[in-house]
């Protein structure tokens, strides 16, 4: 899934908004620097992500002559899935 950079900078607003509201963190740097920090782990996560359903198309094209009956769609999740799981990856 692609997003945005103006995307990611509101998700990391919003999250340091609502754990500071909710007391979840103790803030011991800068607000621009936490933004910075969960912009760039966030945006890794959706890259991995992308990295991971890029590959699982790949695979479906290449085995796509031997399963015709099958949904693509559900193929296409089954294979992510495995892919992530195989990789450790949670999505």
């Amino acid at each position: 899934m692609k997003i945005k950079s103006e995307q990611l900078e509101s998700l990391a607003a919003l999250l340091l908004a609502h754990y500071r509201s909710k007391e979840l963190i103790t803030v011991r740097a800068g607000e621009a620097e936490i933004k910075a920090k969960i912009v760039k782990i966030v945006g890794q996560n959706f890259a991995e992500e992308q990295a991971i359903e890029e590959e699982a198309r790949r695979m479906l094209v290449s085995h796509a002559g031997k399963a015709k009956e099958m949904d693509p769609h559900k193929m296409f999740l089954l294979a992510k899935q495995k892919l992530a799981a195989k990789k450790g990856f949670i999505l």
